[in-house]
């Protein structure tokens, strides 16, 4: 009896319209791929980015866990594994202290008060696989992480800005990207319902952040 395959997965070609055996390769190699590539060619990789191209959002320039520049939402029967959280501070001011934070609480505030819907993509840009959860900049108003709830930062920056720094860079010509990756940091897993949070003072600073994770069924 020859050998028969249960399942004949195939996927349509986006140029040709052509239905074709699906492959993780132009060649379609057998290869033992590691446990994130696998999620992400399975399309459970996701991202969100809080300011894009030349347009930077402007801190709270506090640090409150009430108050979160940015608020993940994840919802019951769901789990992420964060992977890497990436803050860009836009312009240095003068004389001021940065603060960054970020954490995951076990309690979920699923109605916080004003914020700005921002978009989840997924890494694998031709995966139709959405994130069950939601995320929102500017939040003004979520019940506090740390009121009878789970509480742990993963992520912690502090730093000062001297006097004078060049106009319009950053302080004496350094970067101002910060970076936690869980393959360096150690890694985590925030279980739904929960909520992550990052948050940035003790300034109005102007900036950027990615947050990446994995999204799996809980």
């Amino acid at each position: 009896m020859g050998y028969e395959r249960d399942v004949d997965l195939r996927v349509q070609n986006f140029e040709t319209e052509q239905f074709q055996p699906a492959k993780a390769t132009n060649k379609g190699e057998i290869f033992t791929a590691d446990w994130y590539v696998a999620n992400l060619l399975k399309g459970n990789v996701f991202s969100v980015n809080v300011g894009t191209v030349t347009g930077p959002v402007t801190a709270a320039g506090t640090v409150a866990t009430t108050t979160p520049d940015l608020h993940l939402q994840i919802p019951t029967n769901t789990k992420i594994f964060p992977v890497s959280l990436a803050v860009n501070i836009d312009l240095a001011i003068d004389d001021t202290n940065l603060e960054i934070v970020a954490a995951i609480s076990n309690g979920r505030d699923s109605s916080p008060t004003g914020g700005t819907s921002q978009t989840i993509l997924n890494r694998n840009n031709r995966n139709g696989n959405g994130s069950n959860c939601i995320a929102q900049s500017d939040v003004t108003g979520i019940t506090s992480m740390v009121t009878d709830r789970d509480y742990l930062e993963f992520f912690r920056v502090n730093g000062t800005f001297g006097a004078t720094p060049v106009a319009a860079q950053s302080e004496e010509g350094q970067p101002m990207s910060y970076t936690w990756r869980a393959t360096e940091d150690g890694p985590l897993v925030a279980t739904g319902p929960s909520e992550l949070a990052l948050m940035i003072g003790k300034s109005t600073f102007a900036y950027f952040a990615t947050l990446t994770w994995v999204e799996l069924a809980a």
